[in-house]
């Protein structure tokens, strides 16, 4: 069994991992978690003017993107390294500069990320947060391009099958949305209103919840009908607003008002509730998920804000509409992201290659 030691900062790697055999959590090759107060800590410190405990080669990994991108980076690294069994400190992890590295890490890291979680999707993500300091090294030129693919190359994603019955999981029923909106038109109360123009902008525009309660009065295009929506990494689209969708928010602005700040907002606690605008508070995400969970309430699964918007992205593919166009509305970087958000099965794609006329004679 051999070791690397001394020259790679504290991080002990062994080359050949045994197998994890469903040992307790407190195994040291155990797939290991990490207080949520450390990584927070960290993340502070890797995106600060001069990171202190974070080594320039993990903080490059998670310089920009969504905080919670940059947590689960930080976490699925450090758990990683912390499987081997041969490190117990996350800020150890942390701290090593990675550039340094041999490429019999990287391959070592791979043979215990496949010894130790049973799902391909898992594996691939625990990959990723190794991948992502790579190229964040390779990129600042920390590592020059052939050790950097060498490395990557070590660490190479499983190709994982595309699984129809879970692709048509999280869809909401159309005639569940259906009777939300019934209700909600049945419910005179302000409240309501507002609740209907937030599920319409999730199941009838695709936002996420972190992006609806983000917009302002401002952001609603009236003249042409759209939204300018601020996305992940602080991308800006424009989102077109479906007639339903528009006088779903034509209804709430009758009430909220035309004060410029938050489209959406709390309510008083007064009776009658009325929008709570000149505070400039907005609808927080966790108020968002009560709303959805309160407006689905019923026997079936609890319906979540993230399930409607993949209804949206499935109603607008099977209406026709190509995989390109949907990704730009609903902000995906990559069209295999909407990919999989697409619940319509091989009766489908059996249908579009029978339209085709073949010459062969």
């Amino acid at each position: 069994m051999y070791r690397d030691n001394d020259p790679y900062h504290g991080i002990v790697i062994v080359v050949d991992i045994e197998p994890y055999n469903g040992r307790v959590e407190a195994d040291p090759t155990a797939p290991v978690h990490v207080p949520t107060e450390l990584v927070r800590a960290a993340v502070n410190d890797a995106r600060s003017p001069v990171p202190v405990e974070v080594h320039r080669s993990v903080a490059l990994s998670v310089a920009r993107g969504s905080e919670k991108t940059a947590r689960l980076r930080l976490e699925r690294l450090a758990r990683v390294v912390m499987a081997t069994g041969q490190v117990d400190s996350p800020a150890a992890v942390w701290s090593t500069d990675w550039a340094t590295l041999p490429v019999e890490v990287y391959e070592s890291l791979d043979r215990s990320i496949g010894a130790v979680w049973g799902s391909a999707s898992t594996r691939n993500a625990m990959r990723d947060s190794v991948r992502a300091v790579v190229r964040g090294c390779r990129d600042a030129g920390l590592m020059e391009h052939g050790p950097a693919m060498v490395a990557l190359s070590a660490l190479q994603p499983e190709k994982i099958g595309r699984d129809e019955d879970k692709q048509a999981r999280g869809h909401v029923d159309a005639a569940r949305v259906k009777a939300a909106f019934e209700a909600l038109a049945a419910d005179s109360s302000a409240t309501a209103r507002r609740d209907s123009a937030l599920i319409a902008l999730l199941v009838g525009a695709g936002l996420r919840r972190g992006e609806a309660v983000m917009l302002d009065l401002s952001d609603v295009d009236a003249a042409r009908e759209t939204l300018v929506v601020t996305g992940k990494g602080g991308v800006v689209r424009s989102v077109p607003l479906a007639p339903g969708v528009r006088r779903a928010l034509t209804a709430w602005l009758a009430v909220r008002g035309d004060d410029a700040g938050p489209l959406l907002t709390p309510m008083s606690k007064a009776v009658p509730r009325v929008a709570v605008v000149e505070t400039g508070r907005r609808l927080s995400v966790d108020a968002v998920a009560a709303a959805v969970r309160r407006r689905f309430i019923g026997e079936s699964e609890a319906v979540r804000p993230h399930d409607l918007r993949r209804t949206f992205v499935g109603d607008l593919l099977d209406s026709g509409a190509d995989l390109s166009t949907v990704s730009k509305i609903v902000g995906h970087s990559n069209p295999a992201t909407t990919a999989g958000y697409d619940r319509r099965g091989i009766a489908t794609r059996r249908a579009a290659v029978e339209r085709l006329s073949v010459p062969f004679v």
